[in-house]
């Protein structure tokens, strides 16, 4: 758990040209277990405030703007999701849905946990002015990637209701390996994140129906591709129905 925890931030956000693979996200991760973001609709407020397209195409300048969890490429992706529209109004409609009117003190002083990467820097900045936007105040807290020991220390703690957080697949060494195309699986890439007491589930996210898909997963043999797709479609479709985080981009592979 240490290693993965010291070797989670190494994330170099580099240049892309020509065809690209993936087999990684970049995400923004709620804290689910604590207000606001322990309301379903909340976190959907949050999708709906984000300029993800902004974010994508101008800071990361990747033409993707990712809805799956799953990257194209990998077994289980889903063309057919699509990202939630940016829209402020509707983002506010939402807050009031779930009984967070602008004034709420739930909605301030919020912290948003990110390391220092330029690009990293450039995102926290316009997620805390896109959210200001519906009323919600986050502050954002950046640690120096050379510092591990901090920020192992804030990623685990739960202190924090935002966080800025990339993942690849099947990798012992994050952001420091090769990763083979033959050995990525979506599985791999998704449930240590989302699985209830999985070593990267720092957002303490737990669904039954997800727990229960991951499990099922586990005893299909790669062999059975066309179940293991069925199955890992299954787990996108609800990941992004439940949205324990929002995908802002995908990572290339190395």
């Amino acid at each position: 758990m240490k290693k993965l925890l010291a070797s989670l931030f190494l994330l170099l956000l580099v240049g892309t040209a020509g065809a690209k693979e993936y087999d990684g996200i970049w995400f923004l991760g709620f804290n689910t277990e604590r207000e606001p973001f322990n309301n379903l609709k909340v976190r959907q407020a949050v999708a709906h405030a984000l300029d993800k397209e902004y974010i994508a195409r101008t800071i990361v300048k990747d033409d993707i703007v990712p809805a799956d969890f799953i990257p194209p490429g990998l077994p289980g992706y889903d063309p057919a999701l699509r990202p939630y529209k940016f829209n402020p109004k509707y983002a506010r409609t939402l807050l009031q849905r779930a009984k967070y009117p602008p004034t709420d003190p739930r909605l301030k002083g919020l912290t948003l946990l990110h390391t220092d990467g330029d690009q990293t820097v450039a995102i926290a900045r316009q997620i805390v002015a896109d959210l200001k936007e519906i009323g919600l105040k986050v502050e954002p807290v950046m640690v120096s990637y050379r510092d591990q020991e901090r920020w192992n220390r804030e990623l685990a703690s739960g202190q924090h209701p935002l966080f800025l957080l990339g993942y690849k697949a099947d990798s012992d060494e994050l952001f420091t390996a090769e990763v083979s195309a033959a050995d990525t699986d979506s599985g791999q890439l998704l449930s240590p994140l989302f699985q209830a007491g999985g070593p990267a589930n720092f957002g303490r996210f737990s669904d039954p129906t997800l727990n229960m898909y991951f499990d099922q997963l586990s005893v299909i043999s790669p062999a059975l591709g066309g179940a293991r797709e069925s199955k890992l479609r299954a787990i996108g479709r609800l990941l992004y129905k439940q949205l324990p985080a929002i995908v802002l981009f995908y990572i290339e592979k190395l």
